[in-house]
Parts: structure tokens; C-alpha cells; sequence
């Protein structure tokens, strides 16, 4: 790399007062490059800044003379680097590099492309908002007033990591403070289709920093019909990839879900009693309460403004006695989380709760019933409602768009029910609260408010500004997790816990028989300081012993078809004459998002699960199968001959007795997955000694995770 004319370091004084520099890649484009330098040289500033052009060798003279005659015409203010051509990336990094070197009082650095424009206080304004923003701030990021294909973006509401994992919404025309700089942050120079600004600000977010957003600063973006920028568009997919795979841990499913609970609300649950609007995430922590009228506030700002993730999603209405029942039984975790489910599929969906028997073991079991697309009324059935939900976005529509008519949700395009009626049966879950009240009530009277309030001239009055609202809409699940995942959804964990989050997976046919006898297995993990949650994967009603709320952090009932008929198992659904159920795609996503979030999935001779470890093992999600738990052994062949057919889905395989071990043995299962449980370590049996026993500490159980 050349620098011309000479970088003038004989200059102390102005080398010593330079805060910012602007950094300018430049190849071909030498007419448009004339309008972006004029601009970058007329910021009105109260600091000392420089202008570095990188020729990333470019072919052109033109260019080569119009950087020249630029510096030759501003030799204190203006650098000029010459290098092979590297792409964009390469050439920018090349312009830090030098500015960090050449200027030691430097503390931010602003990139502007060849083809942008600066308004005259855009530097200044950037400056501000970085100066008087705390350290973790990395960057401060403007508006994008475009022109040529024109249209203005607004990137307002406070920057939001969440939304930066699945939307680019920071320009590269950005002020990046040094401390991100010195940090190590720099352009990926192997990225040359496009997006390696996204990856650059990522690259930030990884290192704790954030953006702050500038509003009204004066970048000039032109857009125009074909562009580097829209060539990566076409062809996104393996950018995509690439970028999620050089940032695993930013795209970690857990750790997307803590984020998700720090920065936004999924459920605006509404607690007519209390007149409040609980805005949570997570079931088993309360988020932030605010009046029903400050939640349609928001939820008409959402449409019209964006602010990720502050408006919730999902409306719940529920009796408030009822929702601090279900909280108290571990059981709202998976009530929020089948209503969510079911709202994929239905505009509205609404639940009734019957309490039965009041001794003994405890259980939950799930009916529904299914309305088609040609049933409009919102709660035309006799049956009691005791929680109704739509997504927040259905409640929006439905209220602007018929202000004056009868309550009613028409059919959304698709989906293919109007309405799911899901019926919660619990059993021997002690004295049930007093009357819960009608839930399809206190909806259709949020409906009725929401629609008055829409004709109020300060909620009108945001649908007329001309301004691109790409990134307008009430925030979504399938936003992060279908991006990045290819889940609809992913259900919900206790946020800010830093236990390891555990799933115990049941058939709920066989759940009394299997929880009795793996009682002592679950002690062992809790002693372990881990969340354990019971699922119940399969048919049936899952049971559980009376003291579960003392053992598991929640429990979740999750039949596979709801919506659909229990599918029929064939020939092919059977692995050398042991039938394997089979679930259809949209209840396999499903079930995949219900466990996506954990640290471990354990399945407890599920043989539902076995087809859906493959996919959490692609996750990252350390996956256990136990076989021999209860001593009966025709069910034990059939379990572990089922699991053989799955066992490289499976980390490690955990047995509880020496037949077990033996059919393992017998059937091909790799020795070095293969481990006892401990409790029986003093049989006196060759073969239970030669297996190597589950560890005692986490540390040791994690080491042989690893492949």
C-alpha cells in the first residue's frame, strides 16, 4: 500500500488535534466520488477531522486523478492510500489501520461510500451522540434519507440487538468509536457479495457493544437500480450462512432466548380484575405492568414506528386468579406456549379449564376442537372461555377495520382454522380457584376499545407519513427464530437464570411407571443445581407424583396433534419391527421449538422424541437417551432397539441396569456413548464394572459431550 501525496506527519500540531477520520473506499464511480468529498468537506465540526481515500486499485485513471487533485488540494485534511484491489472490507480496514497509526488523539472513525452524500452537521451530530453515550456503546448510527430510487428509512426507537440478529437496519455510513476499534473489530475482508458491514457491526455485539441510534442527521444513501447492495439481495442465502456461522454464539438458540427476555415481550397478558397489562416473555417472571390503555398505544405505534419488541405480540385475556393458579402448578409455561402454538394456525383461540378429583398423583391433559375458515364470530359457542388469545397484530386490523360492527375476527390468510377451542383438563391439582371469568368477554371488549381508539386523529395520522416502514410491525418470534433457526417459534425459558435448563422428556402413556422409577435419577440433577422441566410428549393425559412442583421447574404437556388427527403409524414407521410414531411437520417444528431453548434434552425411552434429537443435536443441544428404567423387559428391547435406530441423534445413552447395558452391547450402540448410571456402580456383574459410570460433577458430564 502507497500513500499520496506524503501524510504531512511533519505537522504535529494538526496530527495531534485529529479526533475523527473519514474513511472512503473508493473504485471506479470517479463522477460520483466528486459529490461524496465535497460533502466530507464541508462537515461543520468543533474537532479536528481528516478524510482518507483507499484506492482499492481501481482500473479507472479518472479515479486515480480526481483522489490526486483532491489531495493535492487539501494536504492537511485529506490522505490518499493506494492498494491492490481486496473488496470493500479490505480496503476499509486498511483506512482504520493507517488512521489509528497515523493520528494518536483519534477516537472515532465514520465510513462513507463513493456514492453517498454528508449533510453539513451529520459528523457533529454523530460525534455528540457517541460522546455522551456510556462505554458500551460502540457506534452511533443515523436515519437513511435516500435519494435516486427515494425513499426515507427510519431507524428510530432505541437500538435493539435482538432485531440486529435478523435485520441490518445499521448503515455503513456510521461514527465507530475507537474503544470497538481498539478492541479488534474489523471488516471481514473475505466477504465480497455484500454484508460485511452487518457482519462488522455484529462483530461489536459479540464484544458487548452497542449502537445508538441518531434521528435526523443528515445521511444522504443513493439507491439505485443496480448496486452491490442489490446484487447481494438476490443471492442472500449463503451470506446469510456465512455470517451465522462465524457467529454461533451471537445465533445460539439459549442464548438468542435470554436476549429476547432482556429486550422485548412476547405476551401482553391482560388481568381484567387488576386492569393491568402484563407484558412478559417468560411465564415464571413477571415483566413490565402498564394500563390497557398505554398497551394500545403501543400497539398502535408498533404499525407505525419502529421500536422492536416493545409491543408484545400475543394478547392473552385471562382471569387473574386463574393465571396465578397456573403459575403456582408450573403449568402457565405450557398454556402461554400451546396457546402461542395454536395461534399459528387459528385467528382465535380460546381454552377452558375443568378441574377434576382432589388427592393423589397430579395430571394435565389437552382436547381441542377445530372452527373452519367460513365461521367469522369471534365466541360463538356455549362453552365457558377461560383464556382467549389472538396475536396482537389481528387485534390491530380487526379493531381499525370494522370500528362500528359486532365484535368479530375475520379468517386470516394462511391459516387454516378460524378458531381452535382447546379444552385444559387438570386432575387432582388441589382446591381449583373461585370462578374463573369469561375471557371471550373481557377480548371482544379490548376489541371494541382498540377500534375507538383508532379513530382518535393522533393514531391517524402515522399512516400518512411517507416514510419506508420495512422495519414497522408489531415484533414476532418467527422474526428471529425463522430466520435463523427455521422454527416458527421457540418456547420460552426462565430469563436471567443461570442454571443449566434441562428437559426430561415422558411419554405420558407410560409417565406414572417412568417417574416413579427415575425419582432418584431426577434428585441426582437437581443436587446438580439444574432446572428441570417435565415434558410430556405423546398422547394421553401426562401424569406426574404430588410433589413434582417441589422437583420440576415446569411442566408441559405437549400432545402432537391438536389440530390434527393422531396419525396412523405404517410399515415404514418401524426400525426392524419396533413401531417409531411419527408426528406431521408442522407438530414436528413445534415439538422442535418446545425444546430448542434447552441446555440438554433427555428422553426417557421416548420414542416420539428419537426423530426430533437429530434436529436439536444441529442446534447445539446436548441430547441423552435413558433406557432399561423400568425393569420390564419387553418394553425395554422395544426401547432400546428404537433408540438404536437414532443413536447418532444421541450424545450420550445412559443405562440403568445390566440387561440394558447388554441389549445395547447386543444391538451395536458405540460403546463410547454408553454410560451407567451410578447409583448401581457396586454390581458385581463384568460387564456393568467395564462401562464407565454418569460423573458426579457438571464438569465431567460436559467433557464427554464432546464428540
Amino acid at each position: 500500500m502507497t500513500a499520496f501525496p506524503p501524510l504531512h506527519l511533519e505537522q504535529p500540531r494538526l496530527v495531534g488535534a485529529v479526533r475523527v477520520a473519514i474513511i472512503v473506499p473508493v473504485y471506479q464511480q470517479p463522477g460520483l466520488l466528486v459529490e461524496a468529498l465535497d460533502t466530507a468537506l464541508a462537515q461543520e465540526t468543533d474537532f479536528a477531522y481528516v478524510i482518507v481515500l483507499i484506492n482499492d486499485g481501481c482500473p479507472f485513471d479518472e479515479t486515480d486523478q480526481v483522489c490526486r487533485e483532491f489531495a493535492a488540494s487539501n494536504p492537511e485534511r485529506m490522505y490518499y492510500l493506494r492498494r491492490r484491489n481486496g473488496g470493500l472490507g479490505a480496503a476499509r480496514n486498511s483506512g482504520i489501520d493507517f488512521a489509528l497509526a497515523a493520528f494518536p488523539a483519534l477516537e472515532s472513525v465514520y465510513f462513507l461510500d463513493a456514492d453517498n452524500r454528508m449533510e453539513p452537521r451529520l459528523l457533529q451530530r454523530l460525534w455528540d451522540a457517541l460522546q455522551s453515550a456510556g462505554p458500551e456503546i460502540g457506534w452511533a448510527y443515523p436515519d437513511v434519507d435516500k435519494f435516486g430510487f427515494s425513499e426515507f428509512c427510519d431507524t428510530s426507537g432505541p437500538y435493539s440487538p435482538l432485531e440486529h440478529l435478523f435485520r441490518n437496519f445499521c448503515e455503513a455510513g456510521s461514527l465507530v468509536s475507537r474503544r470497538m476499534l481498539d478492541a479488534g473489530v474489523r471488516f471481514d475482508g473475505t466477504m465480497r457479495q455484500g454484508s460485511e458491514d452487518w457482519e462488522f457491526w455484529l462483530q461489536g455485539l459479540e464484544l458487548g457493544f452497542r449502537g445508538v441510534h441518531v434521528s435526523g442527521a443528515g445521511f444522504r444513501y443513493r439507491r439505485r437500480g443496480e448496486s452491490m447492495l442489490v446484487r447481494s439481495e438476490r443471492n442472500y442465502r449463503p451470506i446469510l450462512e456465512y455470517i451465522r456461522a462465524r457467529h454461533s454464539r451471537l445465533f445460539d438458540v439459549p442464548a438468542m432466548l435470554r436476549l429476547e427476555a432482556i429486550m422485548s415481550c412476547r405476551y401482553a397478558v391482560y388481568l381484567p380484575e387488576r386492569q393491568i397489562v402484563n407484558c412478559i416473555t417468560d411465564a415464571d417472571v413477571d415483566g413490565e405492568q402498564i394500563s390497557i390503555e398505554s398497551f394500545a398505544r403501543r400497539l398502535f405505534r408498533a404499525s407505525e414506528r419502529p421500536e422492536y419488541g416493545r409491543c408484545p405480540g400475543h394478547v392473552v385475556a385471562v382471569d387473574a386468579v386463574l393465571f396465578d393458579y397456573l403459575r403456582a402448578k408450573r403449568l402457565l409455561k405450557a398454556v402461554l406456549w400451546t396457546l402461542e402454538r395454536m395461534l399459528l394456525q387459528a385467528t382465535l383461540v380460546t381454552c377452558r379449564v375443568r378441574f377434576e378429583g382432589t388427592s393423589g398423583d397430579r395430571g394435565a391433559a389437552w382436547q381441542s376442537k377445530v372452527l373452519p375458515m367460513d365461521v367469522v364470530i369471534a365466541g360463538a359457542t356455549n362453552d365457558e372461555v377461560h383464556i382467549a388469545a389472538v396475536q396482537a397484530q389481528t387485534l390491530t386490523i380487526s379493531g381499525r377495520s370494522e370500528i362500528f360492527a359486532p365484535p368479530k375476527f375475520g379468517h386470516e390468510l394462511g391459516k387454516p382454522f378460524h378458531e381452535v377451542r382447546l379444552g385444559l383438563q387438570l386432575l387432582m391439582l388441589g382446591d381449583p380457584p373461585q370462578a374463573p371469568s369469561d375471557a371471550s368477554y373481557t377480548l371482544f371488549w379490548l376489541y371494541e376499545m382498540i377500534g375507538q381508539m383508532s379513530g382518535r386523529d393522533e393514531y391517524g395520522a402515522w399512516r400518512d407519513a411517507q416514510i419506508d416502514r420495512y422495519r414497522c410491525g408489531i415484533g414476532m418470534p418467527r422474526d428471529l427464530y425463522g430466520s435463523v433457526c427455521d422454527l416458527p417459534s421457540v418456547m420460552p425459558l426462565r430469563s436471567g437464570n443461570s442454571a443449566r435448563e434441562v428437559a426430561l422428556v415422558v411419554d405420558p402413556a407410560r409417565s406414572p411407571a417412568i417417574l416413579a422409577a427415575l425419582a432418584p435419577f431426577i434428585a441426582d440433577l437437581r443436587l446438580r443445581d439444574w432446572s428441570v422441566h417435565l415434558v410430556g410428549l405423546g398422547w394421553g393425559t401426562l401424569f406426574w407424583p404430588g410433589d413434582a412442583q417441589d422437583l420440576f421447574t415446569s411442566i408441559i404437556p405437549f400432545p402432537p396433534s391438536l389440530t390434527t388427527s393422531e396419525r396412523a403409524a405404517t410399515g415404514r414407521d418401524a426400525y426392524l419391527g419396533t413401531p417409531i410414531a411419527r408426528m406431521g411437520g408442522e407438530d414436528c417444528a413445534a415439538a422442535v421449538g418446545t425444546m430448542a431453548g434447552f441446555d440438554l434434552v433427555i428422553s426417557a425411552e421416548n420414542t416420539v422424541a428419537h426423530r426430533l434429537m437429530g434436529r436439536l443435536r444441529d442446534l447445539k443441544i446436548e441430547t441423552w437417551a435413558l433406557l432399561g428404567i423400568a425393569d420390564v423387559t419387553t418394553q425395554t428391547a422395544e426401547a432400546i432397539n428404537a433408540c438404536a435406530a437414532f443413536e447418532y441423534a444421541y450424545q450420550t445413552i445412559i443405562v440403568f441396569n445390566t440387561d440394558a447395558l447388554r441389549l445395547c452391547r447386543a444391538l451395536g450402540l458405540p460403546p463410547e456413548k454408553l454410560r451407567r448410571w451410578r447409583k448401581d456402580e457396586d454390581s458385581g456383574e463384568e460387564d456393568w464394572r467395564r462401562c464407565p459410570s454418569l460423573p458426579s460433577t457438571t464438569a465431567a458430564i460436559r467433557s464427554i459431550m464432546i464428540e
